[in-house]
């Protein structure tokens, strides 16, 4: 398992340039839940709310993030930047096509036994959380 994670840090270097695997987990998370708080998104990154915060900060900077609507204490909701949704668009592409690289070799069952064994791992994963 430490290969693997190490294995999908490294690969995220070259999702896109600009991006971090953090910075990508962040966007990705944005992306499926327009709106979210910071807290929340810390929650759902499993990272130190001061840790998002500086990302969150960084990827506002860089045009990629916006903070919308009025926030109350836990702060304004987060969506992603015409720009963000094209860099997160692109950085998605590269992934998925590493991984159908990765994959062109194995039968049709062994994609499914796969596909399986993930689905399984990261729903133990959310009971965890």
């Amino acid at each position: 398992m430490i290969a693997f994670s190490r294995r999908v840090r490294a690969d995220a270097r070259y999702m896109h340039p600009d991006l971090s695997y953090v910075d990508f987990t962040l966007l990705r998370i944005v992306q499926d839940n327009p709106g979210v708080l910071a807290g929340d998104l810390a929650d759902a990154a499993r990272i130190d709310k001061s840790t998002a915060s500086r990302q969150l900060t960084a990827l506002v900077r860089r045009g990629l993030l916006q903070r919308t609507g009025s926030g109350g204490r836990e702060g304004k909701p987060l969506e992603l930047t015409p720009d963000g949704e094209r860099v997160t668009a692109e950085a998605l592409a590269a992934q998925q096509a590493t991984v159908a690289e990765r994959l062109v070799d194995w039968s049709t069952s062994d994609v499914a036994v796969f596909a399986d064994l993930l689905a399984r791992y990261n729903e133990a994963d959310v009971r965890s959380a």
